[in-house]
């Protein structure tokens, strides 16, 4: 009976510390909006003062590459201005 008493209270602590352990944690970012998103191009992070650049898709060679290196050219984002030229230049 003691056995039993005891385990029931191990498994009640072991609960409470879990509870307790969530319950610290930061709160996801699921609710943002869509210009906290993407208004500056970076997006806001829980933790510390850095922010994270948003990735973008070079129309050229389809590689990703930051926000902040982007050369735009007709309404297009590439990752450098040779892959710029090149687009323009095959059309």
């Amino acid at each position: 009976m003691r056995l039993l008493m005891w385990l029931g209270l191990a498994v009640l602590v072991y609960f409470a510390v879990r509870k307790s352990f969530r319950a610290n944690q930061p709160p996801s970012n699921q609710a943002q909006t869509e210009e906290t998103a993407w208004g500056d191009n970076t997006f806001p992070q829980s933790s510390g003062s850095k922010r994270v650049e948003a990735m973008l898709n070079c129309a050229y060679c389809q590689v990703y590459f930051p926000s902040s290196e982007a050369v735009l050219r007709d309404s297009q984002q590439f990752c450098c201005a040779e892959h710029a030229e090149a687009a323009t230049k095959s059309h």
